[in-house]
């Protein structure tokens, strides 16, 4: 599926060596928001997640520019960061529930951030710098340095959380959104409607009477 977004915005697809994950971006202030199909999974507004959702490591919390994180330039709301200030300077979001695809907004992007998509029991479907989003100069007064980063997983492959890790001063997020897996049982009532449907349509179709010419 192609997503489309303003004019204004900037796409860039990453080519991620050995794995079939998709990963685009949309630079920019304010934030371009979830993608078509994507529902808001954590805003970071309160330090209780979710219910499903758990963070892990070392984090903090913000609102504004502070001595520690900088805001995604437009961003008002709490967002999370982590650092290497912090001990460990890594934090690992984990969802109970497979996704399809995840993305969030990245604030303000330095080369010394790095981001894993997490997939199936934890393993790394992707590593990506800060770097491989351009320009990646930390800038707190430019909105080109803040992206909203979208991945979606490949056929086969499953997201199951993000690894946030900075050598740096602060790695600056906010507002993840996502595309849950159906569950089996939401694939099983699909395939029923669609059989349904067809068996509505084949029987209208020879219940209907021929029309004398």
């Amino acid at each position: 599926m192609i997503i489309k977004f303003a004019a204004a915005a900037a796409f860039m697809a990453l080519a991620a060596a050995g794995h079939a994950m998709t990963v685009t971006s949309a630079f920019g202030s304010p934030d371009s928001g979830p993608a078509m199909g994507e529902t808001m999974l954590v805003d970071f507004n309160s330090t209780t997640l979710p219910t499903g959702y758990a963070l892990s490591g070392g984090y903090g919390y913000a609102t504004g520019t502070t001595s520690f994180a900088a805001a995604p330039a437009g961003d008002t709301t709490q967002y999370l960061y982590v650092s290497s200030a912090l001990t460990p300077n890594n934090a690992t979001l984990t969802a109970a529930r497979a996704l399809k695809s995840i993305s969030f907004y990245w604030g303000s992007i330095d080369a010394y951030n790095t981001v894993d998509v997490l997939g199936a029991g934890g393993v790394s479907l992707g590593s990506y710098g800060g770097s491989a989003f351009a320009p990646a100069n930390g800038d707190q007064s430019a909105a080109s340095t803040n992206r909203r980063v979208y991945f979606t997983a490949g056929s086969g492959q499953v997201i199951t959380g993000l690894r946030f890790a900075s050598t740096g001063v602060a790695f600056e997020l906010d507002d993840v959104a996502g595309t849950a897996v159906p569950e089996p049982a939401a694939w099983a009532l699909m395939i029923v409607g669609f059989g349904m449907v067809g068996f509505a349509a084949r029987r209208r179709r020879a219940t209907t009477p021929a029309v004398a010419a």
